[in-house]
């Protein structure tokens, strides 16, 4: 079966992937507004006062957008299925809490990991993201910008695209920033009213700090030769 990226699909319907407990990816931790993932060796902090969204709504929008992306022509309902298999939300935060009484758009931050190991064609942020345009012009999206745009973020290549999208009359603007590593697409998302609110809330990248990955404790390694098991 043909993959295709489904980062699309997860702004353009604000579908938040909940990851399989047998998966071994780390989630990430929130620590006083900053959100930390020591798998993807990074910390990223974002806006002060915007919430954070439980598993329950977790679920709740997972179940709605896939239905909505097979009807958008995103796929079919059993391929978006096997899909969100490899991908996972590592942190979803919007300005208001879900269900505040008269919010026409609720600007949202996203960061996902995406497994694309299986596609040796994806060898960076680029190579995502134009996977990525496909499936945007299936869906009927306007591309903003002639190519991915290359820039440097906490020492990494990062590479960024723009979209506007159309969800039921109402016009949202969507930047993307997306880094491979370790087997995965990285990807940061802000979707938002307008371009004017995405740029402010994408400043929010200044924030991504790379952090060490973590050490085994007990653990010495000597050139040459293997690693001791670590001590009980």
């Amino acid at each position: 079966m043909k993959r295709t990226p489904l980062a699309t699909s997860l702004v353009l319907l604000l579908i938040c992937f909940s990851a399989n407990a047998q998966s071994g990816v780390d989630l990430g931790s929130v620590q006083d507004g900053t959100y930390v993932n020591s798998h993807f060796e990074f910390k990223f902090t974002y806006p002060k006062g915007w919430t954070v969204h439980g598993k329950e709504t977790d679920e709740r929008m997972r179940e709605l957008g896939t239905e909505m992306a097979a009807n958008s022509g995103a796929g079919t309902k059993e391929s978006i299925e096997v899909a969100l298999k490899s991908t996972y939300s590592l942190l979803t935060v919007f300005r208001h809490p879900i269900g505040t009484p008269g919010i026409t758009t609720n600007p949202a931050i996203l960061i996902i990991a995406e497994k694309v190991s299986h596609a040796p064609g994806i060898k960076n942020g680029k190579d995502y993201l134009l996977n990525v345009r496909e499936l945007m012009k299936r869906t009927g999206a306007q591309i903003l910008s002639d190519e991915p745009k290359e820039l440097t973020l906490a020492g990494k290549q990062f590479f960024r695209d723009d979209f506007v999208v159309d969800i039921n009359g109402v016009k949202i603007t969507q930047n993307y920033y997306a880094h491979v590593m370790k087997g995965y697409a990285l990807v940061f998302l802000f979707m938002g009213e307008n371009q004017k609110t995405v740029d402010e809330m994408a400043k929010s990248m200044d924030t991504l700090e790379a952090t060490l990955p973590q050490v085994r404790r007990g653990v010495t390694t000597v050139q040459g030769q293997a690693a001791p098991k670590p001590k009980p």
